[in-house]
C-alpha cells in the first residue's frame, strides 16, 4: 500500500508527538504507511473532510471516529 498522502500534513504527528519521536515512528508505521484505512484521522477526514478531524484524535480511536461519523467507518 502507498504512503497515506496525510503524513506530512497530518496536525497529529506535528503537534501531538513531537516530544515522543520513537512512538510516532511507530503510529505512522502502522497507520500512515501499511494501511492507512484503519487510521481514526484518516477516517474522519475521508467522510466528513479534513477540517472535521478533531486535533486530538489519536489514530487508534476507531470507537470514536465511528461515533463522529455516525457509524459508518470501518
Amino acid at each position: 500500500m502507498a504512503d497515506c498522502e496525510c503524513i506530512p500534513k497530518c496536525i497529529f504527528f506535528q503537534d501531538k508527538m513531537a516530544n515522543i519521536p520513537d512512538i510516532a515512528a511507530s503510529m505512522k508505521r502502522r497507520f500512515c504507511k501499511e494501511d492507512n484505512s484503519k487510521c481514526a484521522r484518516w477516517i474522519v477526514r475521508s467522510k466528513l473532510g479534513p477540517t472535521s478531524v478533531p486535533a486530538d484524535l489519536f489514530p487508534n480511536q476507531l470507537e470514536r471516529a465511528n461515533k463522529l461519523v455516525g457509524g459508518g467507518a470501518r
